[in-house]
């Protein structure tokens, strides 16, 4: 019966107000609780790889290189404070707000399914390439639940283009990025500055790809 009442729920938020009553509405609205462990106002990149061994949440980056705990808890639960648990973690991911990261299939899926208590966690290396300085959206199967606010946490790959691996076409793309003005997107060492760093997170990536 419960997975019934969350399943109408997601269902029921594709429905406009002008459809529905609006208490009805409030009925079947998904809430979200956030626990971000940066408690900072700067924006935080996380260096990924196709293959899920790129950096853990908490290791990401301020700009100047230093590292720092981004380890997110969200926690789900229905109007009344009605948590909500065994919540499958593939149904609930990561994504940039412009779609610049590009993620492997579940590549960035919650580590676990919601607990009694309707926690889950984002702590593990997530599996994607691409780049993106857009903030960080969460998407329960396919909505942004009632609660959350977009994070500022980006992120970069060796995985350049997007594709899934780490060839010779990503090296191709960084060796013409990395000279001449300052680019993000080859800075995966995130700290303002291209050099050798960057070379070596992405040597490390070489060859990497999705599961």
């Amino acid at each position: 019966m419960r997975n019934f009442a969350i399943i109408t729920a997601l269902l029921f938020l594709t429905v406009s107000a002008a459809d529905a009553p609006a208490a009805e509405n409030d009925i079947f609205e998904l809430y979200c609780n956030v626990d971000f462990a940066y408690e900072g106002d700067e924006t935080l990149t996380l260096f990924n790889l196709p293959d899920g061994t790129g950096r853990p949440f908490s290791e990401a980056r301020l700009s100047d290189g230093t590292s720092v705990d981004a380890t997110l808890r969200v926690q789900l639960y229905l109007w009344e404070m009605d948590p909500i648990p065994d919540y499958p973690a593939e149904d609930m991911w990561l994504e940039s707000s412009d779609m610049g990261m590009v993620f492997c299939t579940q590549g960035t899926a919650a580590d676990m399914t919601t607990d009694e208590n309707g926690w889950t966690i984002w702590a593990l290396p997530l599996k994607a390439g691409g780049w993106s300085t857009a903030q960080c959206r969460l998407v329960i199967s396919g909505l942004t639940p009632v609660g959350w606010e977009d994070l500022n946490l980006q992120f970069n790959s060796a995985d350049i283009s997007g594709d899934g691996i780490v060839n010779l076409n990503d090296v191709g793309i960084f060796s013409s990025r990395y000279f001449g003005t300052y680019d993000f997107a080859a800075d995966f060492y995130w700290d303002g500055v291209l050099n050798l760093q960057d070379v070596g997170l992405l040597a490390t990536g070489i060859g990497t790809n999705c599961p």
